[in-house]
């Protein structure tokens, strides 16, 4: 075995550039829960710690897997952060040793959690400050490996260290010392023979040996024992330990020693152990958990450098629970930390469990009986949070449920929430999605199927149990039949509408289109469902992502084409619904054949529908011709029906998915103040506030604070731009809202440079014209560039506002949008003397 650096040396390594494998906190992977012998294969530290490589289930170091480069290709030395309380805490206690206090000091907590690295920095302070000499055995769970190893390589270090005053002390003691020294050929072995009466004294005397030459020496010279990883000691090693433990106080040893807490707890032996040796003076007792969010982003910066977004600090704080084994591992994921500064890293940190992580908890699952791990699955597949009743309603009668959750608490697996009781959640996110990837598909469908159909058993109401039967009946697959799932997903679009939660409502409507392809096709409600489906899809989607994006113009067509197999008259909110996309997508002319449509249907029906949708669509068209007074005829008209059919109670937002007194109301203030009546506007933009202020849609209320910004834009107001403008971005992106959220974003960013931020500003404008080019929205684009244009000139960028109008002037042509080119508009004005009026009148004709 070759001769490992001592451990001051070791501790040295973790602030030079050398230390390539130096990282946070990895310390050695869980094992099984028996307990072999100690093992020297540690001696010293091994490159170990808190900050050093993890070595595998059979001490192998894991380096290749645990380091994570930084900028340069080389391993950043990680900071030890998050515990210098401990620390203070236990450099006063081992340094008492000096003074002939004997301290015992215990540090536990779960693999991984930093144990190692404090010790090593423990090493290093005491080093520094002058203190007693640290010397460290290891405990290690390999096959055949002899009892007393822990203190054999303790006895073997002091030997190497002091070898003169070791060979004096240790001689009068002669073969008592050779069941921990082998190689000291000093006579027969005093346990080998004899009856066992006679077996058990020769072993107290050994042990007893040992502590007079520990003492003896450390009465010499003061020195500190660090014992690691106490859950894989022998049971000799652990009688020797208690012996010393009540031999040491008064004298200048002290001991410093690590656990994992589980085993602690749940082995005999260990748990007497160490009750017995804290429990007299100059004790001490330091439960490790996981690291702050401070903590973790310092280990960020140090790998990574700084600047990672906050989201991604968050998300390995999360994911990891602070322990800094499982933070190194979340980030192999990444292959370099450099990587933490893509826009994906969220994602690639979600998507899968670390190999080392995974290694790691399957050993701790194997050292679980198998009950155990049963009831463990069932919580994995229930989410998260647990809920007690839930649990036992989806096993079998005869599961030993509390005392698997007994055991699986005290294997530090789950905890018990203090606000819920009833409620429990598992320690780690990592725990859980190790327990569900472990299991084979068919049965973890099964699982959810029991789950899904214990909860509609239990019958409960509310939002979150609709959307947990809805869930699980489709994790479930096959094992739940298609026509029991689709209308759990079905009810649980429908309560996410009644919440706003667009996001939810679109994963929903796809899975259940998913579901409705795996009907009979010879079954006649299919077809009628899947139109259903689609329209309803083509609505949210517009809703969220713009009426011009592809998708949802796409899915709109199919549930009207599919109008010719269910016979079914036409949808008027489907045609409303496509007018409004060939608006958006300055299909101005296109646009009327389906607002002709609703007129046709307002004649024939009188449809509310059919007056609202072609009034509207028609009064949009002629304002962008800048055919300003017929169009305030048919916008007039409008909103003089929405407010009508408001007060006679029909309720129409659903069919247009939004308040159609909302959306008149828009072309119509504009269109007066385009017109000079600014008294007018004014009151449209007051109503408009006041119609969206309580209770109102999200898209409502952003289409609200849209008009007023824009108009306070017209108007020169900066402050209600940049007011309104962050409300309604804050609202969007609360709500999904994509679309709403790049409109608002260009009136926040004119509002943010005419308040003297311009960079942030513009930044702001480009990043969602960029974002309205991607939903293929057209409808009002000149209008966005001319702000664009003023911002860019009062942020003195006059070439680049030159660019912008020239722009302008290119899209008002190609779409025949000349109201964007009204002279009530200052950016026209600002149009007229950077390219000269002659510029804008060659594209109007006039």
């Amino acid at each position: 075995m070759g001769k490992a650096p001592p451990p001051h040396e070791a501790a040295r390594t973790l602030r030079s550039p050398e230390a390539a494998d130096t990282l946070h906190g990895p310390e050695a992977e869980p094992a099984t829960a028996e307990r072999p012998a100690c093992q020297a294969g540690h001696t010293e530290t091994e490159g170990r710690g808190h900050g050093a490589t993890a070595d595998g289930p059979t001490g192998t170091p894991q380096a290749a897997v645990l380091r994570a480069e930084p900028a340069g290709g080389t391993a950043a030395p990680s900071p030890f952060t998050g515990r210098s309380q401990e620390l203070h805490r236990l450099a006063t206690a081992a340094a008492s040793a000096l003074v002939g206090h004997g301290p015992v000091a215990a540090v536990l907590g779960p693999a991984g959690v930093g144990k190692t690295r404090l010790l090593l920095e423990l090493a290093a302070r005491l080093e520094s400050d002058g203190g007693p000499e640290v010397v460290w055995g290891h405990c290690f769970p390999g096959e055949g490996v002899p009892p007393y190893w822990l203190w054999t390589q303790v006895l073997r270090r002091l030997a190497l260290t002091r070898a003169d005053a070791f060979l004096r002390v240790a001689e009068p003691f002669g073969a008592l010392l050779t069941p921990l020294l082998p190689e000291r050929p000093t006579g027969s072995d005093p346990g080998r023979s004899g009856s066992e009466s006679d077996w058990g004294q020769a072993r107290f005397l050994t042990h007893d040996a040992v502590c007079e030459v520990l003492l003896t020496l450390a009465r010499q010279r003061p020195f500190v024992l660090f014992l690691e990883d106490l859950q894989w000691a022998d049971t000799a090693s652990l009688e020797l330990l208690r012996l010393l433990s009540t031999r040491r106080q008064g004298q200048p040893l002290g001991i410093v020693l690590t656990a994992r807490e589980f085993e602690a707890e749940s082995d005999d032996s260990l748990r007497r152990t160490l009750s017995e040796v804290l429990r007299g003076p100059r004790t001490e007792t330091l439960r490790l958990g996981g690291l702050s969010r401070r903590a973790v982003a310092a280990l960020v910066d140090a790998q990574a450098g700084p600047g990672v977004d906050p989201e991604v600090v968050e998300v390995l704080h999360r994911r990891s629970e602070g322990n800094p084994y499982f933070v190194m591992q979340l980030l192999s994921l990444l292959g370099d930390a450099r990587s933490l500064h893509r826009s994906d890293a969220v994602a690639v940190l979600l998507a899968r469990v670390p190999a080392g992580v995974r290694d790691a908890l399957h050993q701790r699952f194997d050292a679980l009986p198998e009950p155990v791990l049963r009831v463990l699955r069932v919580c994995a597949v229930i989410g998260s949070e647990v809920d007690t009743d839930l649990l036992r309603r989806s096993v079998p009668a005869d599961e030993p449920v509390p005392a698997a959750l007994e055991t699986a608490i005290r294997a530090g697996l789950l905890a018990e929430d203090p606000h819920h009781p009833g409620r429990l959640h598992f320690a780690h996110a990592l725990v859980r999605e190790t327990l569900v990837e472990e299991l084979a598909s068919e049965d973890r469908q099964r699982l959810h199927a029991r789950v899904a159909e214990a909860l509609c058993a239990r019958g409960r109401a509310g939002r979150e149990e609709i959307e947990r039967v809805a869930d699980h009946s489709w994790q479930a697959k096959d094992a739940v039949p298609v026509e029991r799932a689709l209308p759990r997903l079905l009810r649980a679009a429908e309560q996410a509408e009644q919440q706003w939660a667009y996001e939810q409502v679109e994963m929903w409507l796809r899975r259940a289109l998913h579901l409705v392809g795996l009907l009979r096709p010879d079954d006649p409600s299919a077809v009628r469902l899947e139109q259903q489906l689609r329209i309803q899809l083509g609505q949210v989607l517009a809703t969220t992502r713009g009426y011009g994006h592809p998708e949802a113009e796409s899915e709109l067509s199919h549930g009207r084409a599919l109008s010719a197999v269910t016979h079914a008259p036409e949808d008027p909110s489907v045609l409303w619904a496509l007018c409004a996309a060939y608006l958006v997508t300055g299909r101005y002319e296109d646009s009327r054949q389906f607002s002709g449509l609703l007129r046709e249907m307002r004649e024939t029906t009188g449809a509310p529908v059919g007056c609202l949708g072609a009034a509207y669509g028609e009064g949009i068209v002629l304002h962008v011709r800048g055919r300003l007074s017929e169009a305030l005829s048919e916008l007039e008209y409008a909103v003089a029906m929405a407010d009508r059919f408001a007060r006679e109670g029909r309720a129409l937002a659903r069919t247009f998915q939004h308040d159609p007194r909302v959306s008149c109301r828009s072309y119509n203030a504009f269109t007066h103040w385009l017109l000079g009546n600014r008294r007018t506007a004014g009151t449209r933009r007051r109503e408009l506030l006041r119609l969206t202020k309580f209770e109102s849609r999200p898209s409502d209320r952003c289409f609200a604070l849209y008009v007023d910004a824009v108009v306070a834009a017209w108007e020169g107001d900066a402050a209600t731009a940049r007011s309104s403008g962050a409300e309604g971005v804050r609202l969007a992106g609360e709500h999904g809202l994509l679309y709403w959220k790049a409109l608002l974003g260009v009136l926040k960013g004119w509002g943010l440079t005419h308040s003297g931020q311009e960079d942030d500003g513009l930044d702001l404008m480009h990043a969602s014209l960029t974002e309205l080019r991607t939903s293929r929205t057209y409808l009002r684009h000149p209008l966005h560039l001319g702000l664009l244009g003023q911002a860019q000139q009062h942020a003195g960028r006059t070439e680049e506002a030159e660019a912008t109008f020239r722009a302008l002037l290119t899209a008002v042509e190609h779409r025949n949008e000349h109201v964007y080119l009204h002279s009530s508009l200052p950016a026209t004005r600002l149009l007229h003397t950077l390219l000269g009026r002659a510029a804008a009148e060659a594209v109007t004709g006039g």
